[in-house]
């Protein structure tokens, strides 16, 4: 795991208790603008004027923006500083993958309906750090809801493996799809490909790089197809809990 020049040991305990702090808080004026900013747009405060309501638009898409851009700066610091010890244990997936559809409803996140394929939620667990399988499974949501348009459709199927104890995570879209000369590079840090400036996806392109990087700490591998027009589809495959002894 990389670290940051110069700091070590107690040093690196105050990094991981600062970036937390800093996660924590600047995380949570965001919480409280999008339920605020949906309630007026949706009429919940009475009328708006066509002005208003543009104001109030713009505002919207600009915290979309701001959260994109925070989450991925944040999660590319916590790791570069080894902020988030790595405590792997029995984590059920499809719980996981239940919570991070739930939160998005709260949130009233724009984007196509998000479906969780019939017995997912009985899915195996997988032996991971459960904060770092939340972290994936939410960074997938965003790029598909953000790739795919109203009308479209995702699909989240979580189960067992093809390989013996191990647990696969599938999130599949109907979006715009990847061009061939991009897909070498969906992972790579920094990466945004051109249909991101198109549609206007907030981020700074460390969302795909982040969920290889917590994948692969776990023991894991994620793979990616997709092509123009025909949408796109992540594969996660994790370890499962250690056979008893």
């Amino acid at each position: 795991m990389t670290t940051a020049p110069g700091i070590h040991g107690s040093e690196r305990d105050v990094a991981r208790e600062r970036q937390s702090y800093v996660r924590h808080e600047l995380r949570g004026p965001l919480a409280v603008m999008y339920p605020a900013l949906s309630m007026l747009l949706d009429g919940n405060a009475g009328e708006l004027t066509t002005t208003q309501r543009e104001y109030l638009e713009m505002l919207q898409r600009n915290v979309v923006r701001l959260e994109g851009m925070l989450g991925s700066a944040v999660d590319s610091g916590w790791i570069d500083c080894a902020a988030a010890p790595y405590e792997p244990a029995a984590a059920s997936l499809g719980d996981v993958v239940a919570a991070a559809l739930e939160s998005r409803r709260l949130r009233r996140l724009p984007g196509p309906p998000i479906e969780l394929d019939d017995g997912s939620r009985a899915a195996p667990a997988v032996w991971a750090d459960r904060d770092h399988v939340q972290q994936v499974v939410a960074n997938l949501l965003d790029n598909a809801a953000h790739f795919t348009p109203a009308q479209g459709a995702v699909t989240v199927r979580a189960g067992a493996g093809a390989a013996l104890r191990t647990v696969t995570l599938v999130v599949s879209d109907t979006g715009c799809g990847i061009p061939s000369d991009e897909l070498a590079h969906v992972f790579e840090f920094g990466f945004r490909g051109a249909a991101a400036a198109e549609v206007g996806v907030p981020g700074v392109g460390l969302g795909l790089w982040t969920c290889r990087y917590l994948v692969e700490r776990n023991g894991g591998t994620i793979a990616l197809e997709s092509s123009p027009g025909a949408g796109t589809t992540v594969t996660v495959t994790l370890p499962a809990p250690p056979a008893p002894t």
